[in-house]
């Protein structure tokens, strides 16, 4: 049985929750996501804080955590690192130049079961067959036939796409938004198609490459 990433404990001084830091962040953002979602009636309204041990993190890594618990009215109260019980503030950074973000390559087909998480971009030069999942930062693009599940820009990046030759997912999310495209349309033979962030909601439409990158950067 798989490890969970996520997980919250009462404490003396209100809820704490402990993150697998092994895992890419994006990864862990959608676990604590859909673990907020099971049960939104018991989080909503409270006060968490976040243990890191002796992690090193950044102030971007603070705040992305607290915009997916504000999704469910989760109040990020505080950090604490090792030894437990020691609560100490974020670090204050200075503000960073913008760096190019990272690219992921995977040469090979995604078979049920599997996951691949990265922090940027992701190129999947193979399929993506059902029951397999990516998570990325930023935007995906399947050189194949996409027909896992796909979660581009977590938790908040809405210029991010997904793009496949092939596009019959399970289920599509781009940031805070969650499409399931219907079984009728799935099925269809269809060439490349492009999803993306449009009006609040996500749509699909005919993947026109050279566009696709010079909006999208």
């Amino acid at each position: 049985m798989p490890t969970a990433l996520v997980k919250f404990s009462g404490t003396d001084y209100g809820l704490l929750l402990r993150l697998e830091w092994e895992a890419a962040l994006p990864q862990l953002l959608v676990e604590l996501e859909e673990h907020l979602q099971q049960s939104r009636s018991f989080f909503a309204g409270a006060q968490v804080f976040l243990e890191i041990g002796q992690r090193p993190l950044l102030q971007q890594d603070i705040e992305q955590l607290a915009l997916v618990l504000e999704r469910y009215e989760v109040t990020l109260r505080g950090v604490i690192s090792a030894p437990a019980g020691h609560e100490r503030r974020p670090p204050v950074l200075p503000p960073l130049p913008e760096l190019r973000t990272s690219l992921h390559v995977e040469r090979r087909t995604l078979r049920s079961g599997e996951k691949i998480a990265t922090e940027g971009h992701i190129i999947v030069l193979g399929d993506v067959n059902p029951g397999a999942e990516i998570i990325a930062g930023a935007s995906i693009f399947v050189w194949g036939s996409l027909k896992g599940s796909a979660y581009a820009g977590v938790p908040d990046r809405t210029e991010a796409v997904i793009a496949a030759l092939h596009l019959a997912p399970i289920q599509l999310r781009i940031a805070g938004y969650i499409a399931r495209p219907p079984e009728a349309r799935a099925a269809a033979a269809m060439g490349p198609e492009l999803a993306r962030v449009d009006r609040n909601a996500i749509v699909v439409e005919a993947w026109e490459r050279s566009r696709a990158f010079q909006q999208r950067g």
